[in-house]
């Protein structure tokens, strides 16, 4: 991935459970030992939904699609997709690292969107 940021996740080096980076216990099994997953270049496209009343930060659009990907090593991401037309589960996505928005206090967040592969 040609990002500023790794798509990873921590898999418990005991139960072999994937779990967002941030957590500093296993969620199943409250072991501390994990090894590093990242996720692969490209994902599918498991379920998804389009908001058309998204929150006051995403002000600037109407409406937009959010959906679970799922990578070939079990990683789960949920994030925005960056077009709403045609869309079908399944489908390949790559992740994009990019600004998705300014909050409340007007700082620019970013994180993964997800682009459907032609």
């Amino acid at each position: 991935m040609d990002n500023e940021e790794i798509l990873e996740w921590k898999k418990c080096n005991n139960c072999g459970f994937l779990q967002y980076k941030t957590h500093l216990r296993c969620l199943k099994c409250k072991f501390d030992k994990f090894s590093i997953i990242e996720a692969s270049d490209q994902g599918k496209l498991v379920t998804f939904t389009i908001l058309t009343a998204p929150p006051v930060e995403f002000r600037d659009q109407e409406s937009y699609a959010l959906g679970l990907v799922e990578f070939e090593n079990g990683i789960k991401a949920i994030g925005q997709i960056t077009n709403q037309e045609n869309l079908r589960t399944g489908m390949s996505l790559v992740p994009i690292y990019t600004k998705v928005c300014e909050n409340l206090d007007g700082k620019e967040v970013y994180n993964y969107v997800f682009e459907p592969i032609n």
